[in-house]
C-alpha cells in the first residue's frame, strides 16, 4: 500500500486518506473529477476535514450495501482486520456502472486508512454484477441474519421483499416463506390495525418511529420492541420502506424498575431546558406536581404551581445556581392544580453545560418531603411541650421543696423549739415541783405528738402507707371518703369491690395517684357537683384488665386546647409505663370522663 504522501493527483483510482477518526485527510485529483462529475459541492470534492465514516453511517441506515461498508471500515480503523474490498453497482452520468472499494490501513504509529474506489473493467462488471447476487449477497445476507433485529423490506403495495432470520424468533414463521406475502399474514390482523397510521405515513415519505408489545410465537412471554419504518425513496418517489424492529425488553424493564422506585421514594425526574422554558419529566413526577398532559410543561406554568411564599425563594435558587454553575437544592412547597393540595418538594438539580460554558440545561429529581415536613412539624411541637413540661416540672419540684420546708419551719420547728423550752424549765426547777414537771412533761408529750402528726402527713404524701396495708379497693376508699369531708359541696359515689386483688405494688400506686389527681383537679377546676368513682376488672385474650373510671359533672374542657398542667401528663406516663391506656372524654360544659384500661400483673 502506499504511503500518503506518495498518493498521485494523476491517479485513475479515487483516493482518499482518512485519520484515526475516519475524518478525510486528503483527496486525489480522481476523486475530485469523480466529485464535480456526479454534481458534488465544492466542500465534498475538496474532501479535507469531512467525516467520511459518519456518512458511510448515514447511507447505512437504508442500504445493506452501505451497511456492509460500514463494517469493514470500522473493522479496518479499529485494527481488527488488515483490508476491506466491496463491489457494489453505482449511478453515473452515463448510467449504471459497478466499482470496488478497498480500504487499507495506514502504517502504524500513524492509524487510519486509504479508501480507494475503482471502476470495473467490462469482463468485471459482468462478473461483479453475476457476484451481487450469487456471492456477496450471501455474504451480506449473513451479516442481516445474524442480527437480533427484525430487518425486513416492504414495497409500496405491502408485500415482503426481504426479511431477515429475526422473523423466526419473533412471529415463528420461517423467513423464507415471508417474499411476496402481504405485512398483515406476518404480523396479524390486530397488530396491522395498530400499525397501520405508521405505515401510511412511511408510505409518504415520513420516517416513523414507535415502541409496541409483542407476544412471543407460543404466547408466554411478551417482548417490548423499538420499530423504525425508513422510506426507500428513488428519483423523489416512494418504492417501499425498509422494517427494524430491536428488542428493548432488558430497557423497559430498567425503566419500569426506575419508574417503580421513584413511586416507592415519590422521587421524580426532570429535564428542564433553560433556553425554551420547557421541561420533561417522569410519570412520578407528573403525579407528584398533579399534571398530567393538559396542563403546560413550562418552567413559568411551574413557578405559578410554587407557593407564593416560596416563590422568591425559589427563583433566587435558580439564579444562583445558573450564575456560580452550582447545584440546585430547594425545599419549597407548591399547591398542586388537579386538587388544590398543599405539598412539600425536596428539588436537587444539576447543570448541563456547552462546551464553552454555555447553560443548556438543569438535571434533576424532585421528591415529595410533605409527610417528613409533618413529622418535623408534629415532632418539634412535642419538643416544645416537653421542655414546657421540663420548666412544669422543674417549678413544681421547687414548688414542692418550698411547701415541704415551709412545713418543717412553720409545723416541726415550733414544736421542736418548744420542747427545748421546756426541756430547760426541766433543768431549772430546783425545788423539784412535782406540778411543774407533770406540765413540762406534758408540754412535751404534746410537741412530740404534733410532730408525729406532721411528719405522718408528710409521708403520706410521699407514699400512702395505706397502699401497704390494705388493697386498692380499701385504698381508694379512704381516698375519696377523705376527700369528700374536705368538700361536702360535693356529692359522691364509689364502686370499689372488695374482692379485687391487684397483683403489682407499682400498680397499685399508679392507680391510686390517677384518682388522686382526678379529684385534686375537679375540686380546682370542674365546679362539680357529683363525682362517679368506679373500678373493676374484665378478662381478654391478653389477660385480666383492670378498669378505673372517674366522672364528674362539671364544667368540662376544650379537648383541642393546650393544657398548662403536669398531672394529665403525669397521670398518662404512668398508665403508659405499664402498658395501658389513658382517655380523656370531655366536652365543654358537660363534664369531664377520665377512663384507664390496665393489665392485671
Amino acid at each position: 500500500m502506499q504511503p500518503a504522501s506518495s498518493l498521485a493527483d494523476g491517479h485513475a483510482d479515487s483516493i482518499a486518506v482518512l485519520d484515526e477518526r475516519g475524518v478525510i485527510l486528503s483527496v486525489n485529483q480522481a476523486w475530485r473529477d469523480f466529485a464535480h462529475g456526479n454534481g458534488a459541492s465544492p466542500e465534498l470534492a475538496d474532501g479535507r476535514g469531512i467525516d467520511y465514516l459518519a456518512a458511510v453511517r448515514r447511507a447505512a441506515g437504508g442500504d445493506v450495501l452501505a451497511a456492509a461498508a460500514l463494517q469493514g471500515l470500522e473493522e479496518v480503523l479499529a485494527g481488527r482486520q488488515t483490508w476491506f474490498a466491496l463491489e457494489y453497482p453505482c449511478d453515473a452520468p452515463g448510467g449504471e456502472r459497478w466499482c470496488e472499494c478497498r480500504v487499507e490501513p495506514l502504517p502504524a504509529p500513524r492509524g487510519g486508512a486509504v479508501v480507494r474506489h475503482r471502476p470495473l473493467g467490462r469482463r468485471e462488471r459482468t462478473v461483479a454484477a453475476v457476484d451481487h447476487h450469487q456471492n456477496r449477497q450471501p455474504d451480506l445476507a449473513t451479516i442481516v441474519n445474524g442480527l437480533p433485529s427484525m430487518i425486513g423490506y416492504w414495497d409500496c403495495g405491502l408485500r415482503n421483499r426481504f426479511a431477515n432470520h429475526a422473523y423466526r424468533d419473533w412471529f415463528g414463521i420461517d423467513p423464507a416463506t415471508i417474499p411476496g406475502k402481504h405485512i398483515r399474514e406476518v404480523i396479524g390482523d390486530e397488530r396491522y390495525r395498530l400499525n397501520a397510521p405508521y405505515i401510511e405515513a412511511v408510505l409518504c415519505g415520513s420516517a416513523q418511529q414507535f415502541e409496541r408489545a409483542i407476544p412471543s410465537p407460543d404466547g408466554r412471554a411478551l417482548r417490548h420492541s423499538f420499530a423504525r419504518y425508513i422510506p426507500d425513496v428513488v428519483n423523489g418517489q416512494v418504492q417501499g420502506f425498509f422494517v427494524e424492529v430491536t428488542d428493548v425488553t432488558p430497557i423497559k424493564a430498567g425503566e419500569q424498575a426506575l419508574q417503580r422506585a421513584q413511586e416507592v421514594g415519590r422521587l421524580g425526574s426532570y429535564t428542564a431546558d433553560l433556553a425554551s422554558g420547557k421541561w420533561l419529566g417522569s410519570p412520578m413526577l407528573e403525579r407528584i406536581l398533579g399534571v398530567g398532559l393538559e396542563h403546560e410543561h413550562t418552567t413559568d406554568a411551574w413557578l405559578q404551581m410554587v407557593h407564593a411564599d416560596d416563590r422568591q425563594k425559589v427563583l433566587d435558587h435558580v439564579r444562583l445556581t445558573v450564575r456560580d454553575r452550582g447545584i440546585f437544592d430547594c425545599e419549597y412547597r407548591i399547591i398542586r392544580p388537579r386538587d388544590g393540595a398543599i405539598r412539600w418538594l425536596h428539588g436537587l438539580g444539576e447543570l448541563e453545560c456547552a462546551a464553552d460554558g454555555q447553560p443548556l440545561r438543569l438535571i434533576g429529581t424532585v421528591q415529595d418531603i410533605t409527610e417528613r415536613k409533618h413529622s418535623e412539624k408534629a415532632t418539634q411541637a412535642l419538643l416544645d411541650e416537653n421542655t414546657r413540661l421540663v420548666r412544669r416540672l422543674i417549678a413544681l419540684q421547687e414548688r414542692e421543696r418550698a411547701d415541704l420546708a415551709r412545713e418543717l419551719h412553720d409545723e416541726l420547728s415550733q414544736h421542736l423549739t418548744a420542747i427545748r423550752a421546756f426541756a430547760g424549765a426541766l433543768q431549772r426547777n430546783d425545788r423539784c415541783d412535782p406540778e411543774a414537771i407533770r406540765r413540762s412533761a406534758e408540754a412535751i408529750d404534746g410537741s412530740a405528738h404534733a410532730i408525729y402528726e406532721v411528719s405522718h402527713r408528710l409521708m403520706e404524701g410521699l407514699h400512702p402507707s395505706v397502699l401497704d396495708a390494705a388493697g386498692i379497693a380499701e385504698a381508694l376508699a379512704s381516698l375519696i371518703d377523705s376527700w369528700g369531708q374536705q368538700h361536702p359541696e360535693i356529692e359522691w359515689q364509689a364502686s370499689l369491690p372488695s374482692n379485687l386483688v391487684c397483683e403489682g405494688k407499682q400498680l397499685r400506686v399508679t392507680l391510686y395517684r390517677v384518682v388522686q389527681e382526678c379529684l385534686s383537679n375537679i375540686a380546682r377546676h370542674a365546679a362539680a357537683h357529683r363525682v362517679r368513682l368506679i373500678l373493676g376488672n374484665r378478662w381478654s385474650a391478653e389477660g385480666e384488665l383492670l378498669r378505673l373510671v372517674v366522672r364528674d359533672d362539671g364544667v368540662g374542657m376544650e379537648m383541642d386546647a393546650a393544657h398548662a398542667g403536669f398531672g394529665l401528663l403525669g397521670m398518662r406516663e404512668r398508665v403508659l409505663s405499664l402498658g395501658g391506656t389513658l382517655q380523656v372524654s370531655s366536652r365543654k360544659g358537660g363534664g369531664t370522663r377520665i377512663r384507664v384500661i390496665v393489665p392485671n400483673v
